[in-house]
């Protein structure tokens, strides 16, 4: 049981440190292994679930298949970048208000949202064009 609790440790420190907004499980798995903190991947799968059931981390899906944790905080939104596939912090897009007038015209509650915006992040942007690469 210690062996699963130091991995989860590991893993908050490494997503705390900064490198990185958002974390695939393989970044994770890599970054942990960077660190001397020899584990398999099935752990840190297995760490990241546990971070996410307990509200210590987010999981953001995105259409590449590959899902993301990142550490919960204050809410907002992401660009992906189609280019170098990061995942970017933006501020909320939506205002409160907005979400009180759709629940009087829907008759819905809202819970919870999360948009993620598609393009280029600033460093690809400033790199420019490139063959082949996404819009």
């Amino acid at each position: 049981m210690a062996r699963k609790a130091r991995v989860s440790a590991a893993m908050v420190a490494v997503m705390a440190a900064g490198e990185r907004h958002a974390w695939t499980l393989e970044e994770l798995h890599s970054a942990l292994g960077e660190q001397g903190q020899a584990t398999d991947f099935s752990s840190v799968f297995r760490a990241a679930e546990k971070l996410a059931a307990e509200g210590q981390a987010r999981k953001v899906a995105l259409d590449d298949g590959r899902t993301r944790f990142e550490l919960v905080g204050a809410h907002h939104d992401h660009l992906y970048c189609t280019r170098c596939h990061e995942l970017v912090p933006v501020p909320c897009l939506i205002e409160r208000e907005r979400f009180a007038a759709v629940e009087r015209s829907t008759g819905a509650a809202i819970l919870d949202h999360h948009v993620i915006l598609r393009g280029l992040c600033r460093d690809c942007r400033a790199a420019g064009p490139e063959s082949g690469a996404a819009p």
